[in-house]
Order: structure tokens, then C-alpha cells, then sequence
């Protein structure tokens, strides 16, 4: 499995008697010099040339430039494959209850392939969908909403808490409660040292008397009630306290917006991503429940996922199986694809669109034509050798090719081809240091350096692109004449 070349004629002259004549005759070394050095050696090539003509020891050999084909051809072998393959498979256990296709059948995409018992499946749907519906009824709506409210109000009286407890806290406030107190006691010492001196007694006997009681009953209220307040102020709030009401408060909020997310998610609303709360996480719950099920009873039914060709049937009515187990392979027959091996040293010569030749042996004579299609980006170890794996497409299906998958095949992956091109001989090339060729044409038995621009080469043949016509004749060496 290597590169090839095929022309349409690949008859020439023994290269081999070349090496066999006297390095003094070796005129072609000239051109070697003219390949390292470039055109300035041109003058002293036409003079080693005169040198050569004259010399009746040696002789040219030459070839003619000729019409032909030249094709660069990397061959393989490989094996007949679908264009891709689908393995069918239950994605869950249980029993087959239905094969719905038969070994051979071709199938559309999207038919019935098979199905399993799906009663209990169903019943676990059936039990998951009534689950939802009693969480989103109109009286599972109607609470939603009430809690809204009532968290609402509780978030009112949380913070009325809240700002008591800062109003206690405020130290000026005390002062002036304390500064009150202060006054009203004053003033209940002179009231009472005022009645004590109008020595009133258990009756009031005159307008005196009746003045000071008074005076002291109002200063003894004024006393007691400016006591009450610098008692209740003075006496602040323990941080504790300050942070349980807080926390009450930060979670009224919290059941505030839990309700009205859930709320929300029951009547259609837009629910933040990160929305919590346990009535919404019991109905995203039963909405998942709801979509397991689902999923199982939907999963008890195979269908195609492609159009093709069963080729393996592994189960029949009635088995039990597990999931994820292939029970039937479906292949795409419609374009014949081979999967093929080269040789490393053919990895250059195969690309993707490339053109392909495919013979079977089953089928002699007949030639199949394709391109390639993929190569490995490395290379692959089969029977403990390396090589270049591929594959490529025949224009025709499988059914048009008439063989059955997996049967041998051989290939040449076409990496270049020149059709009624002018060819010549590769030694009657001369690569010049720019990387341009030269060759000598004989104009009147006289070589005479040329140059030409090169196509596609292989071992034997060159093609020429311009710089020369067919029938014009080249030299291709020096041999030794006896």
C-alpha cells in the first residue's frame, strides 16, 4: 500500500549505463552547477556543451516529449461501511411489549420501532398530574394570595415593634423624661410643705387650707405621672431584644416575598431564578414529577431517529431488558462509504476531496468512483502496524453497489492528475537553486538549455505545463560509445 503512478506508456532508455561513463565525458555535471549557482553559469554551460558535441567518445541520450496521462495514486485497502449507523435502545427497563419492524425492513425517520408495558408508567403520570393541579387550583391560588396579605400585616407590626424599641433607645428623650421628674418632684416637696404649714386638717376649714390641698393633690399627679414615663423610658431595651425584633421583621419580609413568588409562579408571573420558599419548592416539585413521568411513559416508545436499513434485531415480544441496551441497529444505505488503510508514507497523498477509485473482488471489472471524506488527523495501529485511516464516498448507494456491508475493497486515493499533458522523462529535469526547472532541447543535434515550468511528477514522468511542445526531444544523460 503505497504511492503509485500510472501513464499511459512508461517505456525508456536504461538510465543505469550513464553511471558507467568517464567523469571527462560527464558534461551533465555542468547542469548540476547550473542548478547550484543559477543562471550565471549559463555562458560556461554553452561552452562545456560545444566540448561535449565535439567529443566522439560519448553520445547523448535523449527522449520526446510525448502526449499522455500522469496520475499520482495512493493505494489501500479497507471494507464497505454505512455512511453512519444508529444504535436503538430503551432508555429505561422493562418488558417489550411490541416489535414493531423486522430484520431487513427499511425504515422512515420518526416510525414506530418498538414499545414496552407502560401501564404503571401511565399510572405514575396519572398520580403526579393530579399531585399539580390540586397544588394550582383556584383555592390553592385564593390561599396564595391571602398569604400575601397576612404577611403584609405582619411585616407592619414587626416594624412597629421595631421603631418602639428605638424610640426607647433615644438617650435625649429619656433626659427630658428624667428632667420632668425632677420638676414635678420639686414641686411636690413645696405643695406639701405649703399644706403642712396651712396645717390642714381632716376638714378644710378655709379658702387657705382648701388652696394648698389642692395645690398638693394637682403637684402629687403631675409627680406620678412624670415618675411613670422617666421609669418606662429609663429602662432601654436589651440587645437581644433589639435583635429578636429584627430578625421578626427580616422575617415578615421574607414570607412577604416568598408568598408573592409563589403567588406569582401559580398564576403565570415572573419568578426570579434564586426564588425560595417550601410552598414553592413543593410545587416545582410536583411540576417535576409531573415531567419525570412524563419523560419515563415517553421513553417506553422507540422511534427512528434516522431513515435506514435494520440490520441487527436482538429482541422479541414479551423480553425483559434493560436500559441502555442496543436491541436493533438502523444503517444509512444511501451512499456507499469504505473505510480504507494506506501506507505512512502515504500520508500527503491523501486529502479530504480527493478523488477515489474502489474495486470489490467480489465484483471483477467493475470500478466505483468516490472522494474522500475524512482522514484521521493521526495515525491509527491495526494488526500492530501503523497506517493512515480515511474514509471516503461512492457515488453510488449501497444497494447500487450490490454487496453487503463489511466486504473488502480496494482503493486508489487520486492525489493528482494530468490528463493529454506533455510529459518527459524526470531525469531530463534540471532544478535550478530559485527552485525553477531547465532542460535541453536538441535544436540540430546541438542541446540547448531551456526553461520550463513543471506540473505533476512522479518516479518516471514529468509533466510539462509550458516551455515545451510535444515531439520536440530532450536529453535525458550522456552514455559511453565503444
Amino acid at each position: 500500500m503505497s504511492s503509485s503512478a500510472v501513464t499511459q506508456e512508461k517505456s525508456r532508455t536504461n538510465p543505469s549505463v550513464f553511471s558507467r561513463t568517464p567523469k571527462w565525458v560527464r558534461w551533465v555535471s555542468l547542469v548540476v552547477a547550473v542548478a547550484l549557482i543559477g543562471g550565471g553559469a549559463f555562458t560556461y554551460v554553452k561552452a562545456q556543451q560545444t566540448k561535449a558535441t565535439a567529443s566522439t567518445a560519448s553520445t547523448l541520450q535523449t527522449a520526446t516529449a510525448r502526449t499522455g496521462n500522469l496520475i499520482l495514486e495512493a493505494s489501500g485497502s479497507g471494507y464497505l461501511v454505512a455512511s453512519s449507523e444508529a444504535n436503538v435502545a430503551f432508555e429505561i427497563d422493562g418488558k417489550v411489549a411490541e416489535v414493531d419492524v423486522k430484520l431487513g425492513d427499511k425504515v422512515t425517520k420518526g416510525q414506530l420501532l418498538a414499545k414496552l408495558d407502560d401501564s404503571n408508567l401511565q399510572d405514575k403520570l396519572d398520580t403526579a398530574t393530579l399531585a399539580l393541579k390540586e397544588l394550582t387550583s383556584p383555592e390553592a391560588i385564593a390561599n396564595a394570595e391571602l398569604a400575601i396579605t397576612t404577611a403584609e400585616a405582619n411585616v407592619i407590626t414587626a416594624q412597629t415593634a421595631v421603631n418602639n424599641q428605638q424610640y426607647w433607645q433615644n438617650t435625649a428623650l429619656t433626659q427630658n423624661y428624667y428632667a420632668s421628674y425632677v420638676i414635678a418632684k420639686d414641686n411636690l416637696d413645696k405643695a406639701q410643705k405649703a399644706n403642712d404649714n396651712a396645717k390642714v386638717g381632716e376638714y378644710i376649714n378655709n379658702a387657705n387650707e382648701a388652696n394648698a390641698y389642692q395645690a398638693l393633690y394637682n403637684a402629687q399627679q403631675a409627680y406620678n405621672t412624670a415618675k411613670y414615663y422617666y421609669s418606662l423610658y429609663s429602662q432601654a431595651p436589651s440587645q437581644r431584644q433589639v435583635d429578636a425584633a429584627t430578625a421578626t421583621l427580616d422575617l415578615d419580609n421574607a414570607e412577604v416575598t416568598n408568598a408573592k413568588n409563589y403567588y406569582a409562579a401559580l398564576t403565570g408571573g415572573t419568578v426570579p431564578t434564586d426564588a425560595t420558599g417550601a410552598n414553592l419548592k413543593a410545587l416545582r416539585q410536583a411540576q417535576l414529577d409531573v415531567k419525570t413521568a412524563q419523560t419515563n411513559l415517553d421513553s417506553a416508545t422507540l422511534y427512528a431517529s434516522m431513515a435506514g436499513t435494520v440490520m441487527t434485531l436482538t429482541v422479541t415480544d414479551g423480553e425483559a431488558i434493560s436500559s441502555n441496551t442496543t436491541i436493533m441497529t438502523i444503517d444509512d444505505l444511501n451512499q456507499a462509504t469504505i473505510q480504507f488503510y494506506l501506507d505512512p508514507s502515504d500520508w500527503t497523498n491523501a486529502k479530504v476531496g480527493y478523488e477515489a477509485s474502489v474495486s470489490f473482488d467480489a465484483l471483477t471489472g467493475q470500478t466505483f468512483t468516490g472522494k474522500v471524506t475524512e482522514i484521521m488527523p493521526g495515525l491509527v495501529t491495526v494488526s500492530g502496524s501503523s497506517m493512515v485511516e480515511g474514509e471516503a464516498v461512492l457515488d453510488k448507494s449501497v444497494d447500487e453497489v450490490g454487496l453487503p456491508i463489511g466486504v473488502s475493497a480496494s482503493i486508489d486515493v487520486i492525489s493528482g492528475q494530468a490528463t493529454n499533458a506533455v510529459l518527459v522523462p524526470v531525469e531530463a529535469l534540471h532544478k535550478l537553486s530559485d527552485g525553477s526547472f531547465t532542460v535541453f532541447v536538441m535544436d540540430h543535434g546541438k542541446p540547448v538549455l531551456r526553461d520550463v515550468k513543471v506540473g505533476l511528477q512522479d518516479d518516471t514522468y514529468a509533466e510539462i505545463k509550458s516551455g515545451l511542445k510535444a515531439g520536440e526531444v530532450v536529453t535525458t544523460g550522456v552514455v559511453e560509445t565503444k
